[in-house]
C-alpha cells in the first residue's frame, strides 16, 4: 500500500537539534529511517526516509495518535488537500506539539519554528485514497465507520 515515507525539517540557530529529532522521534519511529542532513548556512536540513515493508510501519504511531487524540476527520480532510499530481500525500506537522507528543497538522506549512514535512507515497498513485481510509477513515461522530486492518508496529512482530 505504501513504499515510502520521507519527513524532512530544518533546526533553526535558536533550536537544540537533539530536541528537533525528539519531536520527529515522537511521531514516528526513528530507527526505521534512514537519516540524511545537510547544512544551509545557519540552517541543518534533517531528512528522514523509510522505504519498502516498513513504510507502512513507519506510520504506526501516527495512525495510533489520530484516534487518540480523536482528529480523524481533521485528518481526513488534510490529508486529502494534500494530494499531489503525483500521487503522493503532502501534509505538514507543527513541532512543537510534535516535542510534546501530539499530532497538530500545521495548515500551510505555518509553524513557528518550521513544520515537519511529511511525504507519503504510495506503491502506485492510484492507491492514494487506500492509504487515506487506512489512515483517517471515514467516521460518523468521530467513531470509524470501518477499520483497515492496522500494521504491526515493530518487526519482530512480523515473524
Amino acid at each position: 500500500m505504501i513504499s515510502r515515507v520521507v519527513l524532512t525539517t530544518y533546526v533553526y540557530p535558536t533550536e537544540d537539534e537533539e530536541k528537533v529529532r525528539k519531536a520527529v522521534g515522537n511521531l514516528f519511529d526513528l530507527e526505521m529511517f534512514e537519516e540524511r542532513e545537510e547544512e544551509m548556512g545557519d540552517l541543518r536540513r534533517l531528512e528522514f526516509v523509510c522505504e519498502g515493508p516498513q513504510a507502512r510501519l513507519s506510520l504506526g504511531r501516527i495512525y495510533e495518535l489520530l484516534r487518540e487524540q480523536e482528529i480523524l476527520d481533521a485528518a481526513r480532510r488534510v490529508l486529502r488537500e494534500g494530494v499531489t499530481a503525483e500521487g503522493s500525500i503532502l501534509f505538514h506537522l507543527n513541532k512543537q506539539a510534535a516535542f510534546a507528543g501530539s499530532v497538530s497538522f500545521a495548515e500551510g506549512g505555518e509553524s513557528p519554528l518550521g513544520p515537519i514535512v511529511v511525504e507519503v507515497f504510495p506503491e502506485r498513485p492510484e492507491d492514494v485514497e487506500k492509504v487515506i481510509d487506512w489512515l483517517a477513515p471515514e467516521t460518523i461522530d468521530g467513531k470509524p465507520i470501518y477499520e483497515v486492518k492496522k500494521p504491526r508496529l515493530r518487526e519482530e512482530e512480523l515473524e
